[in-house]
């Protein structure tokens, strides 16, 4: 079985921001947007817009072999961006990809949005929408490791993806954090949530082996080698 970890950074769209909570106040996008992070703050303690509000900026995807070591990591149009062709090179790669899918919180997030993006310009994805990628106890085409591991809701997971990787002795979140990534956007530094992408999807492979592991999946030697052989990634969190 093949893998594709994957990992998405946005931003939000303060146009469609202004347009829907405001359309017929004469103000500008910004005033729309502070607005709204001052409303949603009151009502429920954080400034985290609507998924409809949010828009690819980066993703980045990781690949994983039938053993379990993690080959390659790219982010998706590095060099010749085009938030348009985030989202459509994302949508034909799935489409054509015939392993599982590995997220953390892919489900209440990465793919949600991604979804709505299909939406928004039209990308044909028969495949995953009439398959089992869209179902939450279906790990062939889409498999959620924060829905693992807090059985499928049945508790909260404090901390996060955070709190996992500093468990199992990775770096977690390190000079950025999600809560970041818009001020970067605006201050011109898409290179950085590039870097902080592509960090969440090694990091993601990692606790992903060690799930592996812990059920039983791998045996202690084959993840040793997978680790071995996947150890250029792990050196890179550390630079």
């Amino acid at each position: 079985m093949r893998y594709t970890i994957f990992d998405i950074e946005t931003r939000i769209e303060k146009n469609l921001v202004r347009a829907v909570y405001f359309p017929h106040a004469d103000m500008t996008e910004e005033d729309a947007y502070q607005q709204v992070r001052e409303r949603l703050q009151k009502e429920q303690g954080n400034d985290f817009f609507p998924l409809s509000f949010h828009v690819p900026i980066s993703i980045a995807v990781g690949q994983v072999n039938d053993e379990r070591v993690l080959t390659a990591v790219e982010t998706l149009h590095e060099t010749d961006y085009s938030e348009e062709a985030l989202v459509r090179s994302f949508w034909q790669r799935l489409e054509r990809f015939p392993g599982t899918l590995v997220t953390f919180n892919g489900r209440n997030f990465d793919l949600p949005v991604l979804e709505l993006q299909a939406l928004k310009y039209g990308c044909p994805a028969q495949r995953y929408f009439g398959g089992k990628s869209r179902n939450r106890y279906a790990e062939e085409g889409h498999y959620d490791l924060y829905d693992f591991l807090t059985n499928y809701g049945a508790h909260r997971l404090r901390g996060g993806f955070n709190v996992l990787a500093k468990l199992i002795g990775l770096p977690g979140k390190m000079d950025i954090d999600g809560s970041m990534v818009q001020q970067l956007w605006e201050d011109g530094r898409l290179p950085d949530i590039h870097r902080y992408c592509r960090q969440d999807v090694m990091q993601t492979y990692f606790l992903f082996l060690r799930v592996e592991l812990v059920r039983g999946r791998v045996t202690p030697e084959h993840y040793e080698r997978a680790l071995a052989q996947s150890a250029g990634f792990r050196t890179e969190l550390e630079l």
